[in-house]
């Protein structure tokens, strides 16, 4: 292990503080006792520049997971390795190199997912956080460019592209029990986007069969273990989806008829009621990720280059405001976790990138 640069492990620590105490699996937070205010913490690196990976992170531990630097002629197997109650990093390694696979955290583990290698990958690498060791286990089916968010124990792993064409299918992972079932979504498709809040897990816009993007939303309710559907303002692929509190938002991303654009949908999970907002630009291939009571969108592409703006929503006041990342990078990936939200890798403007931004969030 080793240590990481000075500013990144001040933040870490700070970061520790809030999460050294969540050993249990932890519910959604009280929007009312999240963060209201969102600084800029400064930049770190991961081990290798790759973009089209994945993270995600659970009690003390982010995981930066596969990917491929020359985008897709080769495929990556590093996992970075985030400790933030020790303020370091290290590295490990898949079962199998690949690139467009899906993570989740919960239950004690981080669970990752699907990919593609040359072929559609089916392989499960699962990390448990507390004993620091890895173990494997299989999808229902070998896919690419999957979406997967969690709930508590569960973690779900639904559509992507196959060797056959687009895919419907749900993998339901419960931590708790070590134990796998399936579901299906209403509409087949890949690229699409996930996120959780409440007792709800949404799955979002994305590409079907005939190449078209979709504004199809399935939603998962974890405590009555039912389906339904609802649908985005408008198609949707090479989006992104995050969540804080009890608030979903589904941002940017392009669609079959305007091209890329701004627009962002939100759905609260209290209410079950969607409204609509506005990015501060429109662009595709960005990332989100959130903390109660804050979601941040960055990066992506916004028809010329590489965007480096960050956009940041307050979920208590319905207000938009902007920070920057330290460079422009599209097909990046966001996690957050303790009080840190980290946006890792990417495509920048001369090749994929190596650098990690994190926002620190205060109360």
């Amino acid at each position: 292990m080793k240590k990481i640069i000075t500013s990144l492990a001040i933040a870490f620590l700070i970061v520790s503080i809030v999460s050294c105490s969540k050993k249990s699996t932890p519910g959604p937070t009280n929007p009312v006792t999240g963060y209201t205010q969102i600084t800029d913490g400064g930049t770190a690196n991961l081990s290798e520049a790759r973009s089209d990976f994945a993270s995600a992170g659970f009690s003390n531990v982010v995981l930066f997971a596969g990917g491929s630097a020359d985008e897709g002629k080769t495929f990556s197997k590093t996992v970075d390795i985030f400790n933030i109650t020790t303020a370091t990093t290290g590295t490990g390694q898949l079962s199998e190199a690949r690139y467009m696979l899906a993570a989740a955290g919960g239950g004690g583990k981080v669970v990752i997912a699907g990919g593609f290698n040359g072929s559609y990958s089916k392989t499960v690498d699962i990390y448990d956080v507390y004993k620091g060791g890895w173990s494997t286990a299989q999808l229902s089916e070998g896919r690419a460019s999957l979406a997967a968010a969690a709930i508590g124990s569960t973690m779900i792993f639904a559509g992507g592209t196959t060797a056959a064409g687009v895919s419907k299918t749900v993998d339901i992972y419960d931590a708790s029990t070590n134990k796998w079932t399936t579901a299906s979504l209403s509409v087949a498709r890949t690229g699409l986007a996930a996120a959780a809040a409440g007792s709800k897990i949404l799955f979002a816009g994305g590409i079907d069969n005939s190449g078209q993007a979709v504004n199809t939303v399935d939603i998962y309710d974890i405590q009555t273990k039912t389906w339904s559907v609802a649908s985005l303002s408008t198609e949707r692929e090479k989006f992104a989806g995050a969540s804080a509190g009890d608030k979903v938002i589904f941002a940017g991303g392009d669609t079959n008829t305007s091209g890329r654009v701004s627009s962002a949908d939100i759905y609260d999970a209290s209410t079950n009621k969607w409204t609509t907002s506005q990015l501060s630009e429109g662009r595709e291939s960005l990332a989100g990720a959130g903390l109660p009571n804050i979601i941040l969108f960055a990066g992506g592409f916004h028809g010329s280059a590489n965007s480096s703006v960050v956009d940041a929503y307050n979920i208590l006041t319905g207000v938009w405001t902007s920070l920057s990342l330290s460079n422009g990078r599209s097909s990046l990936t966001g996690v957050a976790l303790g009080n840190t939200i980290f946006f890792a890798g990417g495509d920048g403007a001369s090749g994929p990138s190596k650098t990690v931004d994190f926002f620190i969030l205060t109360q």
